[in-house]
C-alpha cells in the first residue's frame, strides 16, 4: 500500500467484543470492506499474540483483495509478522523509532489530541493522525474531554503551519447520525478532514453492510441541510411576508421569565409558538415545518440532557436551530455548558451579546454579568470575532448591541470550507432600535424567536433571513420607542408587539399608530 495514496474516509477500527448474535468477527469485517470501508485497523487488547497474528493474517487477505491498508493497533510485533501498517498511541514508542523497525513502505498513524502532539508526529515521520476524542463513547475508557468536530480545526491549523501533507481522521462517538456534521464542521479554509474512524456503528450492527453504506454516504454526500441552500433574490418585504404565509411552528426551550413574551412576539410576526421541554415528543415536533429556539437561560444540570435531546432531534430532521448562550460569561459553569452544547449540536444561528459570543468563541474578556451584560470592544474587533466564529461553527453568528453584527458561515451550502471563498464572507451591520428595548425583560431572548421564524420561512438563505429578522426587529423597536416617549416600559411593551404585528402584515408602521 502506497504511503502517499491511501484513503481514510471510512476507517473501520475493529472490536471483537461487540459482534451481534448470529454474526462473526470476520463476517462483520468483510461486510464493511465490501461496502465501502477504505481502511481497517485491527485492535485487540485481550488476545494472545499467536491468535492476534492468525486473525491479522485472515483480515489482511480481505484488505489486500480490496487494495486497502490493514493497520495494527499498538502491536509492532504483529505488524512485522504479517507485513501490515501500524497505529500507535501517545503512550507507545514514537513514530520515529517505529519507522526504523517497520521500514519505509508501511503506513504509520499516531493518536493526537493537541497541536503539539501533531507537530511531533509530523517531525517523527507519521503518515496520518487520529484525532480524538470527538464525542463521548463507551467503546474505549478515556479521560479525554470531547472536542467535537471543531476540535479537528486546531490540528488542521498545526498541520498547515508545518506545511505538511499529513492525513487526518477524527474518532470517538461518530456514527451515521452525525458523520455529515463532523465533515461539515471540522474543516478550515485551507484544509479539510480526510476521514472518520468508527467502531460500534459498524462492528455492533446486525446489518454491517447497510451500516457501512450509510456511513460512507453520510461522509461523501452533501449534508441534507445544505442541499436547499441558495442565495435568495428577495427584498425585505418579501422575506417578512413569507413568515406569515408559511406560519412556521417555532418550538421554544427558553428562559421561564420570557416564555409569555416570546410566544406573543412569535405570534405577532406570523409564527406559531409552542413551549415544550418533554424529550419524548421532540422528534415529532422536529418533523413539523418550523424550527427550534434553544435558549440557555435555564442551563441547569438537570436540563442538559434535555437540551441535547432537542438539538439532536432537530439536527436529525434537518430543521433550523437558533441557539442563545444566555449569560454564558457569568460563571464557569455556564461557559462550560455552552461549550458542551457546541460540541453536541449544530446550530443554524448562534445569537448573543458581545460577551456571550466572545465566551462561546473561546475569546472571553473575563467573567462578566448576566444576560444584559455588554462589553465595549470596538465594532471592528467584534466583527472579526464574529466572522471567525461563524467560519468555525459553519453557522450564522449574530452579535447583538446598538449595532447588530451578523456574519455568515454557511455560504452557499458547500460541504467543505476549502470550497468556499472566505474573502467573500457575507457580513451585515444593522443599526436602529432603541435603548427602551432594554427596559423590559425578554426583548433580547425574543429576537431569537423572530430570527427562528424568519429562517424557518426562508430556509434557502439563513444569512439573509437573519439579517431581515434583525432589521425588522430594530425597526419595530424604533417606532414603538418613538410612540412611547414620556411614558414607561409598560406602554413600550404593548406598542412594540403592535409594531411587530403591523410590520408583519405589511402596514406602514408610523401611519398605523
Amino acid at each position: 500500500m502506497n504511503r502517499d495514496n491511501f484513503d481514510l474516509s471510512v476507517y473501520l477500527v475493529t472490536d471483537s467484543t461487540m459482534i451481534p448474535e448470529g454474526s462473526t468477527f470476520m463476517d462483520q469485517v468483510k461486510k464493511a470492506i465490501d461496502n465501502g470501508a477504505t481502511c481497517v485497523q485491527l485492535r485487540e487488547k485481550k488476545i494472545e499474540t499467536k491468535d492476534f497474528i492468525e486473525r491479522a493474517r485472515a483480515v489482511k487477505k480481505l484488505t489486500d483483495a480490496a487494495k486497502i491498508p490493514l493497520i495494527i493497533n499498538d502491536r509492532l510485533d504483529v505488524a512485522l509478522a504479517v507485513g501490515a501498517s501500524l497505529h500507535i498511541g501517545q503512550d507507545d514508542m514514537d513514530a520515529k523509532e517505529a519507522r526504523k523497525l517497520l521500514g519505509e513502505d508501511k503506513i504509520i498513524g499516531v493518536s493526537v489530541s493537541t497541536p503539539e502532539e501533531t507537530k511531533k508526529a509530523i517531525a517523527d515521520g507519521a503518515d496520518y493522525v487520529g484525532i480524538g476524542l470527538c464525542f463521548s463513547t463507551q467503546t474505549k475508557v478515556t479521560h479525554k474531554i470531547p472536542c467535537g468536530p471543531r476540535g479537528a480545526q486546531r490540528i488542521l491549523r498545526a498541520i498547515c503551519e508545518c506545511e505538511s501533507d499529513l492525513k487526518t481522521c477524527l474518532i470517538g462517538g461518530i456514527n451515521q447520525s452525525n458523520v455529515s456534521r463532523v465533515r461539515y464542521q471540522s474543516g478550515i479554509p485551507d484544509r479539510k478532514l480526510d476521514g472518520v474512524a468508527v467502531v460500534s456503528c459498524i462492528m455492533a450492527q446486525e446489518d454491517a453492510a447497510k451500516a457501512t453504506i450509510e456511513l460512507a454516504g453520510g461522509w461523501n454526500d452533501t449534508p441534507a441541510w445544505c442541499q436547499s441552500i441558495r442565495r435568495l433574490d428577495l427584498d425585505q418585504k418579501a422575506l417578512v411576508a413569507r413568515v406569515r404565509e408559511k406560519h412556521p411552528i417555532i418550538h421554544h426551550i427558553t428562559n421561564n421569565v420570557v416564555k409569555n413574551f416570546s410566544a406573543n412576539v412569535t405570534l405577532a410576526v406570523g409564527g406559531s409558538p409552542i413551549m415544550s421541554e418533554s424529550s419524548p415528543e421532540f422528534d415529532e415536533l422536529a418533523s413539523f415545518d418550523g424550527g427550534l429556539v434553544l435558549n440557555a437561560g435555564e442551563a441547569t444540570p438537570e436540563n442538559f440532557s434535555m437540551f441535547i435531546d432537542a438539538a439532536r432531534a432537530y439536527n436529525k430532521n434537518n430543521k433550523p436551530i437558533v441557539y442563545d448562550p444566555v449569560g454564558c460569561p457569568a460563571s464557569a459553569y455556564r461557559a462550560n455548558f455552552t461549550r458542551s452544547m457546541l460540541v453536541e449540536g449544530y446550530f443554524t444561528v448562534i445569537k448573543g451579546n458581545q460577551d456571550e459570543i466572545m465566551t462561546a468563541a473561546g475569546m472571553s474578556l473575563g467573567v462578566s454579568g448576566g444576560c444584559d451584560s455588554v462589553s465595549n470592544a470596538e465594532t471592528k474587533t467584534v466583527l472579526g470575532i464574529a466572522q471567525k466564529f461563524a467560519l468555525s461553527t459553519r453557522s450564522v453568528v449574530v452579535v447583538t448591541g446598538k449595532t447588530d453584527i451578523i456574519a455568515d458561515g454557511i455560504f452557499d451550502g458547500q460541504t467543505d470550507l476549502v470550497d468556499c471563498d472566505v474573502s467573500k464572507q457575507r457580513v451585515a451591520l444593522i443599526d436602529g432600535g432603541s435603548p427602551m428595548m432594554g427596559s423590559i425583560t425578554g426583548t433580547g431572548c425574543s429576537l431569537g424567536s423572530v430570527i427562528c421564524s424568519f429562517v424557518a420561512a426562508n430556509r434557502e438563505d439563513p444569512f439573509k433571513a437573519t439579517v431581515a429578522a434583525c432589521r425588522f426587529y430594530k425597526d419595530a423597536g424604533s417606532v414603538a420607542a418613538e410612540l412611547a416617549q414620556h411614558k414607561g416600559p409598560g406602554t413600550f411593551q404593548y406598542l412594540f408587539l403592535d409594531a411587530l404585528y403591523q410590520s408583519s402584515i405589511g402596514s406602514d408602521l408610523v401611519s398605523e399608530f
